[in-house]
């Protein structure tokens, strides 16, 4: 009986899924390049957001067609407030699906608005490049991370701490509200970034403190309100990362990168943090 109410259940919330969605189209072409087009109703959310979301199934579809298994994607969106307006898309939204697919490039080709069934709906057509990380993750690589706080006060310091399972090299960075982006660590003051497993790393350490190093958080003129981004990432071996100080070419930077390290040679963590006056 519960192993039929779950299959009522899987049923119905596919049959909402596939209410809001239009089937895709999608066209192979060589090197890893799709186009796809995918269609969302405009039901309780706005155009913006329907497309955002046409966009999402686009690079999830690719991804899929590209492994040939279905994959979960991790995405960490960063939302920060100017005028009490939401801009979305720090960092290009970040998405992770490094375990099975990672996605390169994208282009949107076409967008239009289309009514069917008494239904308003965002269609766009993207193109859109795959990679894929080689192997499998290794299940006992793992970052316990944490900030000491989620949200701060402007003028508040920021501490980062970092237990890895596994022997590792740390390279850790800062997505900025201006859409800038900086490696934190390593740094001019601490340029050795291996640490031992199970050993705590701490950013800043007593040794920073003592040379007055602090990493305080601001606001951007103008703002009451914003969000930043902490991206950890740990590699088994030492890691040559050289990405764009812009978050658009960071984050080509930073795919191109991931490709190259196979899938159980690495781990990341994303630390969202809010920043207020």
């Amino acid at each position: 009986m519960r192993k039929l109410y779950l299959l009522i259940f899987i049923l119905i919330i596919t049959s909402i899924i596939f209410s809001q969605t239009k089937s895709p189209e999608i066209i192979v072409l060589d090197d890893g390049w799709y186009e796809i087009t995918t269609s969302v109703s405009v039901e309780n959310i706005t155009p913006a957001e329907a497309r955002e979301k046409a966009i999402q199934i686009a690079c999830q579809l690719a991804i899929e067609q590209f492994c040939g298994i279905e994959v979960t994607g991790r995405t960490s969106l960063i939302q920060a407030e100017s005028n009490n307006e939401i801009t979305m898309d720090h960092f290009s939204k970040l998405t992770n699906q490094v375990s099975n697919g990672i996605i390169l490039k994208k282009e949107v080709l076409k967008e239009e608005n289309f009514t069917t069934n008494d239904s308003f709906m965002k269609s766009v057509t993207l193109k859109v490049k795959v990679g894929k990380q080689q192997g499998e993750a290794d299940p006992y690589f793992s970052l316990n991370a944490n900030l000491n706080k989620a949200y701060f006060q402007e003028g508040e310091e920021l501490y980062l701490s970092v237990i890895p399972s596994r022997d590792c090299y740390l390279t850790i960075l800062n997505i900025m509200s201006d859409e800038n982006v900086s490696t934190v660590f390593p740094n001019q003051y601490r340029t050795d970034n291996f640490i031992k497993a199970g050993d705590l790393f701490e950013m800043p350490n007593q040794s920073d403190v003592k040379q007055g190093i602090m990493f305080k958080v601001s606001l951007l003129p103008g703002k009451s309100e914003d969000t930043e981004l902490i991206k950890i990432i740990a590699t088994k071996e030492p890691a040559n990362l050289n990405i764009g100080a812009n978050y658009k070419t960071a984050l080509t930077d930073l795919h191109n990168w991931l490709v190259t390290i196979p899938r159980n040679q690495i781990e990341e963590v994303d630390l969202q943090y809010f920043i207020v006056k």
